[in-house]
């Protein structure tokens, strides 16, 4: 018998039967590569650069999406706000062409019904046509509004930042003058400002409305004012030498855009709901323009005269509607503390996500996972 160990090695380094195969070493397995090892690899798909190595390495992020992007895709999408949109823009088209459209016919000198001589809203108690009428009162009711919702806004946003800024004696003598104003009603205090005027016009109705309606605003610009005081990048903008006036215009004054807005949207319904008041009390006025609170004055004397009250009073419907679900919309898109609901990659008003570059062929790296944004 020969000894096993003297047996001769297989020709070509064949192991006989029988004997177990130890596993051939792999050069890449148990070795961390580098992106240099990477490098020097080559695949089926050619050579790796570093470059790509790199980049199927990196993390995957999101691009920033800012807060009037979010606002403005909630907007966009909103139902709401884009049923008021519409209809806000069809009575701008409509005052625009007031003229055009609006033209008033003979004096027929008698009620009529609509569809009557060509009449297709009908006349009023004068003989006047009530469609022209309608048409006329909606550019008087906008103008008035959007002028009056401006004027209001500039000195509620002013006088708010001042107050909450300044502090001390402006302080005080804003919070008493908003205090003393939000007490009296603005319907009588129009009424008696108007009759006590020796020539009343829209102008001064306009005028008096937005002088009453600003205390709203002040408050909450205000109460903005005082709650940004407190950040910490206020604190980093005086630290680093800038003056107060720069501090205000630029660090402080964007927070107060959100609720300036809204009181625009809210102040254009109220003012055209007390211009129409106005107008249905016959309070006097030196101009005679058409307005669809006078239409309605009407129909007081006239009860079998339906057609006073549903036109002016569906002009007026839709208008004071249509503000406030604008209103409302951007409330709900600029309020901080509402939940932002920050759309999936792909779908309509989120930005689009930056493309996975994904491991190239031959890295021996897993695919990198797509990753979806969540709610904030």
């Amino acid at each position: 018998m020969s000894d096993d160990h003297s047996r001769p090695e297989p020709e070509g380094g064949a192991r006989s039967e029988g004997t177990p195969e130890e596993p051939e070493a792999r050069p890449d397995e148990h070795h961390h590569h580098t992106p240099l090892d990477l490098r020097r690899r080559k695949s089926d798909a050619g050579p790796l650069s570093l470059r790509k190595a790199r980049a199927a390495a990196a993390p995957i992020v999101a691009p920033y999406v800012t807060a009037a992007r979010i606002a403005y895709s909630k907007l966009a999408h909103d139902r709401s706000a884009q049923a008021g949109a519409a209809v806000i823009a069809v009575l701008a088209l409509v005052a625009l062409s007031a003229d055009l459209v609006g033209r008033e016919g003979a004096v027929d000198r008698a009620l009529l019904p609509p569809l009557a001589k060509g009449h297709l809203f009908g006349t009023d108690a004068f003989g006047r046509d009530l469609f022209a009428r309608v048409v006329h009162g909606t550019r008087l009711s906008l103008t008035l509004g959007l002028g009056g919702a401006f004027i209001l806004v500039a000195i509620g946003v002013a006088l708010g930042a001042l107050s909450g800024y300044l502090g001390g004696v402006v302080d005080g003598i804003v919070a008493r003058a908003v205090e003393a104003l939000m007490v009296i009603p603005t319907l009588l205090l129009v009424i008696v400002v108007q009759a006590l005027l020796p020539h009343p016009t829209t102008t001064t109705l306009v005028l008096t409305i937005a002088l009453t309606r600003w205390p709203e605003l002040a408050r909450l610009v205000r109460a903005e004012i005082l709650r940004v005081l407190g950040r910490d990048y206020v604190a980093a903008a005086r630290a680093l030498g800038a003056s107060p006036l720069r501090i205000l215009w630029r660090h402080i004054m964007p927070n107060a855009v959100g609720p300036a807005i809204v009181a625009a949207a809210f102040g254009v319904a109220s003012i055209v709901i007390i211009q129409a008041s106005v107008g249905f009390l016959r309070v006097p006025t030196a101009d005679t323009l058409a307005s669809w609170g006078e239409s309605l004055g009407e129909a007081r004397s006239h009860p079998g005269a339906w057609w006073l009250v549903v036109f002016p009073g569906a002009a007026l419907l839709a208008t004071v509607v249509a503000f406030n679900l604008v209103g409302d919309a951007a409330r709900d898109a600029l309020d901080p503390w509402s939940p932002r609901t920050i759309l999936a990659p792909g779908s309509p008003g989120s930005p689009p996500a930056p493309a996975s570059p994904g491991p190239p062929r031959g890295s021996g790296l897993p695919p990198t996972p797509q990753r979806t944004r969540e709610t904030a």
